[in-house]
């Protein structure tokens, strides 16, 4: 909490300078210097501390991209999105649902956490196809996280315009088995565990060479 506090004032006088330019000869000069100096300080400071800002703003981004990787995709997706937003060093753990980063940019150290969860993408699917999952879940006794479930025609049409950016084969607006409800895609690192249960429930893998983490309801 700050002190308040009055200044006083004398009653204002008014005085008037003359400049002796015998005797002020000279110190101009040491002033405008000194100003300079200080200009120069004060600009290498807001310099260091605009590249400081600059770097936490960069750790901090590492970090969020390598936690929510992580949480999609494992470790080494966690990993791999560190060192693509500039970290040099980064510790990826994931406990549960949770995953955990802690990157360093330059002598920066930010972290960050994500959780594990199913995407809106769940919403939609077909019956058979939610009744194949929930099954699937019982017997895995975990969650099965969704990257990509029902689609609409339009967010077809979206996957399929920017499909030269998408790693994996998009299938064509009115093709595609996400448009029925009757097709999931999970993160790489879960088809393993998904696949141990997969033909038990009713779940076939397509794609497996191309397409991996595709997954489409086949009873």
């Amino acid at each position: 909490m700050f002190a308040a506090y009055k200044r006083q004032h004398s009653p204002r006088q008014r005085r008037t300078f003359q400049l002796d330019p015998t005797r002020d000869a000279g110190q101009a000069t040491p002033f405008v210097a000194v100003i300079i100096v200080c200009v120069a300080v004060t600009s290498m400071v807001v310099a260091h501390l605009g590249a400081g800002a600059i770097t936490r703003v960069q750790a901090r981004t590492a970090a969020d991209a390598a936690a929510l990787a992580a949480a999609i995709d494992g470790q080494a997706a966690g990993q791999r999105l560190a060192s693509a937003n500039g970290a040099h060093a980064a510790t990826i753990t994931i406990d549960g649902n949770d995953a955990h980063a802690s990157v360093w940019v330059g002598d920066v150290e930010a972290q960050a956490r994500a959780e594990h969860q199913l995407v809106a993408g769940a919403e939609g699917l077909a019956p058979a196809l939610a009744a194949a999952i929930a099954r699937a879940e019982q017997l895995l006794g975990v969650p099965i996280p969704i990257v990509s479930g029902y689609r609409s025609p339009e967010a077809q049409q979206a996957l399929w315009d920017n499909r030269a950016n998408n790693p994996y084969p998009v299938a064509a607006p009115g093709t595609s088995m996400h448009e029925r409800g009757l097709a999931i895609d999970v993160p790489a690192a879960f088809v393993p565990t998904l696949l141990s249960v997969a033909g038990q429930v009713g779940l076939c893998q397509p794609l497996p060479a191309t397409d991996p983490i595709h997954f489409v309801f086949c009873g």
